[in-house]
């Protein structure tokens, strides 16, 4: 475990995610860019849609890590319960939000936007993120981020915000061998025990002609990587590496 990086947990709402009618493709984004960006996503939820399960996660959730971002429930049917779900979970009440409202009228126009108008009700004291490229603001409530199920829409809200979420990087370095998994273990186990805050992974395959195993060293620490990466290609056999990257 690296000590200083955000600690994240993203919520995925709907029942079309379990139901397997949509893919959920919104938490693979995010993990990757959150991991890119030097944070630690530490659990995914996959949940229906159902007040109660929403609240619930959401309040957990943001109890126990830093940063929660939810995923999907914040259109204007009947099962978009993500922002009253919300409010809940942090005892405040729905009202109605002016400059939400006014977004919601700009670009729908007055007499379409009617329909549209129950959006602009949401958990009092919800900031709005406004930026430039943006019909609608990003909403975020105390730690919690509300991005909507889209996947095209909510990767717009996120990169529109991407920076504040930017922190020290993480460093890695991959080696590929030829070497079996069970015989790397005694020496994969020395260097996560020896090396501080290094995380040392083992991904064999078996499909490639190549190599067997990729193993990955990382850390924010780049001397704990090097320390890594320096004692791992002394002890394997020459002839059984296929490839360093770093």
């Amino acid at each position: 475990m690296n000590p200083g990086a955000t600690r994240y947990g993203i919520v995925v709402i709907g029942n079309e995610v379990l139901s397997g009618k949509v893919d959920d493709i919104n938490s693979t984004f995010l993990m990757k860019e959150l991991h890119a960006l030097g944070g630690r996503v530490e659990r995914v939820a996959i949940i229906a849609d159902d007040a109660d399960e929403i609240a619930e996660t959401v309040k957990s959730f943001s109890r126990r890590f830093d940063v929660v971002l939810t995923s999907g429930g914040v259109g204007p049917t009947h099962d978009d319960l993500t922002f009253p779900s919300v409010a809940r979970a942090f005892d405040r009440p729905m009202v109605f939000n002016s400059e939400m409202a006014a977004a919601i009228q700009g670009f729908f126009g007055e007499e379409r936007a009617k329909v549209y108008l129950a959006m602009a009700n949401l958990p009092e004291g919800i900031e709005l993120i406004f930026t430039d490229g943006l019909l609608f603001p990003v909403t975020k409530l105390e730690n919690v981020y509300v991005f909507p199920g889209d996947p095209a829409v909510l990767r717009k809200k996120f990169r529109a915000i991407r920076d504040r979420f930017a922190e020290a990087p993480f460093h890695l370095a991959r080696v590929f061998t030829t070497l079996e998994e069970g015989d790397l273990a005694p020496l994969l186990r020395s260097l996560q025990d020896d090396i501080p805050h290094l995380e040392v992974g083992s991904y064999p395959v078996y499909d490639n002609p190549d190599y067997k195993v990729q193993i990955t060293l990382e850390s924010k620490d780049a001397q704990a990587v090097e320390e890594g990466r320096r004692r791992l290609l002394a002890a394997l056999p020459p002839a059984s590496i296929v490839s360093v990257e770093e």
